[in-house]
């Protein structure tokens, strides 16, 4: 008896032991659960959540501001100079809010930013700091930068090459004109702005230095080269703008070679022509072309950025236009205008007639339209109607003035 007693007893431990077991693997069981299921504190920021709705969609309307010739001269580099380097940027405080909506800014830099090892130099060998193409980008908005122009020479292929090198590290939109190489020169400058895609080509009339390779400055006498470029650039893009430094010194007219020239680049393709070098307004146009499309010319936008000695050296302005493309593929550029501005600075009668440059101060630019208490400051005895209407005469019924 005491046998079986003692295998009963045996028997009911053992079940005890078992269902404390199944107890314990099922409370084991239900924790895991209840933790894995708890919610979780983190210090982590929240997750963003993606909206389904589409992104906004862009009009498709490309609107281009454009400038004429900066130029560094003394007293522009003297004015900018600032405790330990210069500040270009400055100048342009004024009419920034006239253009700060562009996409596209074009920007003549009429000589070299090869900076202080080659020298640093107004009129008549150009070179400024480093900090001044820095200024037009950062400052000004400059973001399609022509180099071809008369003064890229005045320092030497040397400092022509330091300058390509300053500009390509600012990494502009479009930059065209100067070149390391001979290769380099059949590169156009292509860039895509609200699905628009731009050929950005630039030429010079005459070079300062005449010991400089063929292939550093985009000369448009290479009639075989400015076919090339501009082919090139009809077949890859949208759009094509041409810049062209041109045209006679300190003249309105627009001169015969101007217009022979205008007349090709139409006939190629060509969409818009920005022109600087004269340092005056000349007129703007428009040409019919034989594909059915036109040719917007802007023969010249005179100065920006200058130091100059007349009234009309110093009356620039920026111009602004729409660029679109239809449904076909079809680029239209309309909506031209033209905000009117006057470079400042003052000296007294005595040191004009001295001829003391070095002692003009206040450099700065302004709108015309905000511009008649500094023209009463300066030696040019002019009002701002009556700048605005030479400004009116000049340019033409092509565009509207602002």
């Amino acid at each position: 008896m005491m046998r079986i007693r003692g295998r009963s007893s045996l028997r009911r431990k053992w079940l005890f032991i078992a269902i404390g077991a199944i107890v314990l693997v099922a409370a084991v069981a239900i924790g895991a659960y209840l933790y894995i299921s708890r919610p979780v504190t983190t210090n982590n920021p929240p997750v963003t959540t993606v909206s389904n709705e589409p992104a906004p969609v862009s009009d498709g309307i490309v609107r281009m501001s454009a400038m004429g010739d900066m130029l560094a001269h003394d007293t522009i580099n003297a004015n900018a100079r600032t405790g330990d380097g210069y500040d270009y940027a400055r100048y342009f405080a004024n009419i920034l809010p006239a253009y700060v909506g562009s996409d596209v800014v074009f920007c003549n830099q009429e000589g070299l930013s090869s900076g202080e090892i080659f020298g640093i130099s107004g009129y008549p060998s150009f070179n400024a700091p480093t900090k001044f193409a820095a200024d037009l980008q950062s400052g000004a908005g400059c973001n399609a930068i022509n180099l071809a122009n008369n003064h890229m020479g005045d320092k030497g292929v040397s400092a022509i090459d330091a300058t390509i090198d300053v500009w390509a590290g600012l990494k502009p939109l479009m930059i065209s004109g100067a070149n390391k190489t001979a290769a380099d020169q059949e590169n156009v400058s292509f860039a895509t702005v609200k699905g628009i895609k731009f050929g950005f080509v630039s030429f010079m009339d005459f070079n300062n230095n005449t010991n400089t390779p063929d292939y550093s400055i985009n000369d448009y006498h290479d009639e075989a080269l400015v076919r090339r470029l501009v082919t090139q650039a009809r077949t890859g893009a949208d759009v094509v703008v041409v810049s062209m430094h041109w045209g006679t010194e300190d003249s309105n007219n627009v001169d015969m070679e101007q217009y022979n020239e205008a007349k090709l680049l139409s006939s190629l393709g060509v969409d818009v022509i920005i022109g600087t070098g004269p340092h005056v307004l000349q007129k703007t146009d428009v040409i019919n072309r034989d594909d059915g499309g036109k040719t917007v010319v802007w023969y010249s936008l005179g100065n920006m950025l200058s130091s100059q000695l007349n009234i009309r050296e110093l009356i620039g302005g920026i111009a602004g236009f729409d660029i679109s493309k239809g449904s076909s593929g079809k680029v239209t550029v309309d909506n031209l205008t033209f905000t009117p501005t006057y470079m400042h600075y003052e000296w007294t009668a005595q040191q004009s007639a001295a001829g003391d440059l070095s002692a003009r101060k206040n450099a700065m630019i302004y709108l015309l339209n905000s511009a008649a208490e500094p023209l009463s400051r300066s030696l040019f005895g002019t009002t701002v109607a009556e700048q605005k209407q030479y400004v009116i005469d000049t340019l033409g019924s092509a565009v509207t003035v602002k």
